[in-house]
């Protein structure tokens, strides 16, 4: 196999039948040393076992998707070697995350902490960041997605729907599990030039919490 990407928290392998190969790592994300955050956009440590919970429950989920229709880049996984496999899918622009919240926490009180505070209630709030490390990760506008030709505004109120969906059947899923989903950014990709989901569903997507209190990766992931 050919290395095609050496990535925070995977590293991805183009396969001879022209799929890809994604191997998961234990690598945590965050803003600074210490400090672990779904939307951080830093490696700002290790913990043995990340990357076997982030693939059992990114398998979980995808599979649960093809159960519920949702287009999606899975094709199989192996949990003993940390591997997936995916189909390829072309990005837009250089790579968009969608995001929805149900509470306020994280970078939106960054953001808006002049009116909000950390707990808030949201009503499923929707946004779309640039993925952009350099400029960390900025949200954006659907005008400004139209006039930079990253979506169209078909391609927009598709994406708005599935993230609605997809979002909601994991939060379901989490609720009946004990836990609540605080917020979830998601990634979408064309695939023969239809809107499919792509990447992971993970701990390190997402923000849970159990009786009030934030679970951590390893934590979360021993849920499934």
């Amino acid at each position: 196999m050919e290395l095609y990407k050496n990535g925070k928290t995977k590293d991805i392998y183009k396969q001879a039948d022209g799929n890809f190969l994604l191997r998961f790592k234990d690598t945590v994300t965050g803003h600074a040393p210490g400090s672990t955050d779904p939307g951080g956009n830093k490696v700002v440590g290790s913990q043995e076992g990340v990357g076997s919970g982030a693939l059992k429950m990114t398998a979980y989920y995808f599979e649960l998707f093809k159960k519920n229709k949702i287009a999606t880049h899975y094709v199989s996984s192996d949990i003993s070697k940390n591997e997936m496999v995916v189909r390829p899918a072309s990005l837009f622009g250089k790579g968009l995350e969608f995001v929805v919240r149900y509470k306020a926490a994280g970078s939106f009180i960054r953001r808006f902490g002049l009116y909000s505070k950390d707990g808030d209630e949201l009503p499923g709030v929707f946004e779309i960041t640039l993925k952009d490390d350099e400029h960390d990760d900025p949200p954006v506008t659907p005008e400004i997605l139209f006039v930079l030709k990253l979506l169209t505004p078909a391609q927009y109120k598709k994406v708005y729907k599935d993230t609605i969906k997809i979002c909601g059947l994991i939060r379901k899923d989490l609720k009946n599990r004990g836990l609540e989903l605080i917020d979830i950014k998601i990634e979408f990709g064309l695939i023969n030039g239809k809107i499919a989901l792509i990447d992971e569903i993970s701990a390190g997507s997402m923000r849970v919490y159990e009786n009030g209190k934030k679970l951590d990766y390893l934590a979360l992931s021993s849920k499934f």
